[in-house]
């Protein structure tokens, strides 16, 4: 068996199908191999982001999310303590981060209704409502 290495280069490319100039553009388009669909609204980006951008500038409520209350947060605290429970064997108990329980006691965690209404039947105790926003009328 005689193995050479063949040295000559192999050069690969890609036939261009597309028309480059407007010339052959046109001459493809006449023999139909080329065909030009307009988009619907191709280009014309212009009432884009700036009507929702305006629509959020011209908005007068404040975009503030509920916030724990200080009776909320005392009251939850009393009721663990109550059944001598640290923030870690409650948060254990409810299926939750001991971190999260700590932001409930701290006021810095955003309420949330399933995590209320587990840490009421765990606690056996009715916890303050969170009230709600008001929305603000024109």
């Amino acid at each position: 068996m005689n193995f050479e290495q063949d040295w000559n280069k192999v050069v690969l490319k890609k036939k261009s199908t597309k028309p480059k100039s407007a010339h052959e553009k046109m001459r493809a388009q006449a023999s139909g191999s080329l065909s030009i669909e307009k988009k619907y609204r191709g280009g014309q980006n212009k009432n884009g982001p700036s009507v929702y951008a305006k629509k959020i500038e011209s908005e007068d409520t404040d975009f503030k999310h509920r916030k724990i209350t200080v009776e909320f947060k005392k009251a939850l605290m009393k009721a663990r303590q109550a059944k001598k429970l640290s923030q870690k064997q409650l948060a254990q108990m409810c299926q939750l981060q001991a971190s999260v329980i700590q932001q409930y006691e701290n006021g810095k965690a955003i309420p949330n209704g399933q995590i209320i209404s587990k840490l009421n039947r765990i606690l056996g105790v009715r916890l303050p409502k969170i009230p709600k926003k008001k929305k603000v009328k024109d």
